[in-house]
Order: structure tokens, then C-alpha cells, then sequence
């Protein structure tokens, strides 16, 4: 499959849902926008060496094998029909910290990966609120 196969094929699948606001950039980018303040925007990279997949300021690497690309494409359903969410941690008001969690059967989330900046007010309390999607149902995946 080619970076720009990888494009095409989402496009083909969104457009079977109208409420998905969604922009094809380049040949090699798609820009998937939240559909409410509590959700966060994704943006799929495509290239020959390597994928970037991005949910707000987090941001996932993959390697252009079958294996991580099906992973890719499944975290992209994932997000989009809320079974993946991010955790982000702010101080006054500034983002420094997200955690990307993934929903299990049993409705419990787990910690899947962690990006931060560095934060210098580090004695102080962070605050924590969740973004996530309901952009497309939950019955597609299942």
C-alpha cells in the first residue's frame, strides 16, 4: 500500500459519513477536525519512510510495514469512534502533557504512550481533563 493509498482509503470511508468534517491537504496529509470543544482534531501524515499519526498534540510514529499500518489505521477508528482518549495535563492554563489511553472491553482505560514538554513549575498541581471523540458510532468496530 502506498502513502497515498493510505489517504484515498480513509477518504473513501468518511465521506460514507457526512457529519465527519474532515480536509485532504496534500497528497500526503488529512485532517480529521473534533466534532465538540471535549474532542481533539487528527491529522494523518503519510511518507515514504515512515506514517505520523496525530491526535491534538499527541503523536504517534509508524513504519511502512502491512503490520503498523493496519495498528495505525485501527488507532485512527479508535479515536474517531471514542475508544481512545487523551489525557491532558495543563498549568495555568498551558498544555505540558499528554497521555494517550485506550479503552478495554470492560470499559476501563489504560495508559498506551506519553508525550511532555518541559514544565518548570513542577511543585505546582497540574490540572487534567480528558479530550475525546464520538465523531463516528462505536458500532463500526465491533
Amino acid at each position: 500500500m502506498t502513502d497515498h493509498n493510505i489517504i484515498d482509503i480513509v477518504v473513501a470511508e468518511l465521506t460514507k459519513y457526512p457529519s465527519v468534517k474532515f480536509q485532504k491537504g496534500k497528497n500526503d496529509e488529512l485532517k480529521i477536525y473534533r466534532n465538540d470543544e471535549y474532542g481533539f482534531d487528527i491529522t494523518l501524515q503519510t511518507n515514504v519512510r515512515e506514517n505520523t499519526l496525530h491526535f491534538g498534540s499527541f503523536h504517534w510514529h509508524y513504519e511502512n510495514t502491512e503490520e503498523e499500518i493496519d495498528e495505525m489505521l485501527s488507532q485512527l477508528i479508535f479515536a474517531l469512534v471514542g475508544l481512545v482518549r487523551i489525557q491532558e495535563f495543563s498549568k495555568n492554563s498551558i498544555a505540558y502533557k499528554w497521555t494517550l489511553q485506550i479503552k478495554d472491553s470492560d470499559g476501563k482505560w489504560h495508559d498506551n504512550g506519553t508525550m511532555q514538554t518541559i514544565n518548570l513549575k513542577f511543585w505546582t498541581t497540574p490540572d487534567i481533563s480528558y479530550l475525546q471523540n464520538s465523531i463516528l458510532p462505536e458500532s463500526i468496530v465491533k
